[in-house]
């Protein structure tokens, strides 16, 4: 049975609590917190065995991105859930060297897993190396192009993708559960109100958004389509390590769009003319119905103390009219709006302008999408 047909377990438990196995021996095992738009995805492999010197049973623990420091406390009770203690991780995979992606590593080296190799690329261990990693453990990629055997007899493949968003990200696709770990590529924006881990139709709008703001330029995306579409066997799921997990004929559609997907300097310089200022004070009009429902009529008093809006728009009644510079506007409008918001309400915001300006087939706004429910500021004479 193709891993497309299997039912998606795991839905019906608390994603804060239970790891999701998302193909056989893998695990999703990260924090997702109610509300949140935006959140990391640390994976757990088990191979299981026989070591092909010793012939004795035999065991490697693989973690795909162990995530931020901040969600180390989730991770840590997730993975000792499944294979009783961090001691027992054999190596880390790190994709590139963003904080959320693995700094992480740093506590789990030195205090969790001691004897655990740390795979990555050269340019990304380059970085990382910076946050106390014992460099007598790094494993690179670059030595291992044509697969990575693991003692069980399994085997990985380590799969760069340059660009994607750094310049040393690598995938990692597992030709036996037919997973492909794809780090940034393919994440994205959730919805708040999504249910479960598995992706479908709605998170397109999401990926594009988180694309169309970090990825430099389409001739990297088409470049690493082009290589995904050679692995064999074919790739079934998509583990990306933001956002939800794709399967199904998804992989296809999200790959023929990714292949098409113009982004960065492909739409920084896109021109402003009257169909694109119209199709932008659209995606105003949306926002701020969909504000006024949750602030009323503090949305009017929130624009109206923003300085730097007369610049580029006017007030035509209750309605804010944009002027010029639509994007930028869409973009302030938004970090005004959400300021000081709890996620249930900056989110919701944040979501309808990306998905306003996808229908509308515009760029892309650049929000805080990191930051969003994060306190307007925090004082130190706080309790």
């Amino acid at each position: 049975m193709s891993s497309s047909d299997l039912p998606a377990p795991g839905l019906s438990n608390d994603l804060r609590i239970v790891p999701v196995e998302i193909a056989p021996e893998t695990f999703w095992v990260g924090k997702r917190e109610p509300g949140n738009i935006f959140y990391a995805n640390p994976y757990l492999r088990r191979f299981r065995g026989t070591d092909t010197k010793t012939q004795r049973a035999s065991e490697f623990n693989l973690l795909i991105d162990p995530g931020s420091s901040s969600d180390f406390s989730t991770i840590h009770t997730k993975v000792t859930s499944l294979i009783g203690g961090m001691e027992r991780l054999s190596a880390l995979f790190i994709n590139h060297q963003d904080p959320d992606v693995g700094s992480s590593a740093s506590i789990i080296s030195a205090r969790y897993a001691p004897r655990a190799g740390l795979l990555c690329s050269e340019d990304t261990w380059r970085l990382i190396v910076h946050q106390n990693l014992p460099r007598n453990r790094f494993i690179p990629t670059e030595k291992f192009a044509q697969g990575l055997s693991v003692p069980t007899g399994h085997k990985l493949l380590p799969v760069p993708s340059p660009f994607c968003h750094f310049r040393g990200a690598v995938m990692l696709y597992d030709p036996q559960t037919r997973v492909l770990f794809t780090g940034d590529l393919f994440g994205g924006l959730t919805d708040a109100n999504a249910k479960g881990l598995w992706a479908d139709e709605s998170d397109w709008s999401g990926i594009r958004a988180f694309h169309q703001i970090y990825m430099p330029v389409n001739a990297a995306l088409a470049r690493v389509v082009a290589t995904i579409r050679k692995l064999t066997p074919a790739v079934e799921i998509i583990a990306p390590q933001h956002g939800r997990v794709i399967r199904g004929p998804l992989v296809q559609q999200f790959l023929e769009r990714m292949e098409k997907l113009q982004v960065g300097l492909d739409i920084m310089d896109e021109a402003q003319d009257r169909t694109h200022l119209q199709a932008w004070n659209s995606v105003v009009d949306r926002v701020l119905a969909l504000a006024r429902g949750y602030l009323g009529d503090s949305v009017d008093v929130k624009l109206g103390a923003s300085e730097d809006l007369s610049d580029t728009s006017t007030f035509d009644g209750n309605r804010l009219v944009v002027n010029r510079l639509g994007k930028w506007t869409v973009e302030h409008v938004v970090d005004v709006l959400c300021k000081g918001e709890p996620p249930e309400i900056a989110g919701p915001i944040m979501v309808e302008a990306t998905s306003a300006a996808a229908e509308y087939n515009l760029p892309t706004p650049h929000l805080d999408i990191e930051g969003a429910g994060a306190p307007s500021h925090i004082s130190l004479l706080d309790p």
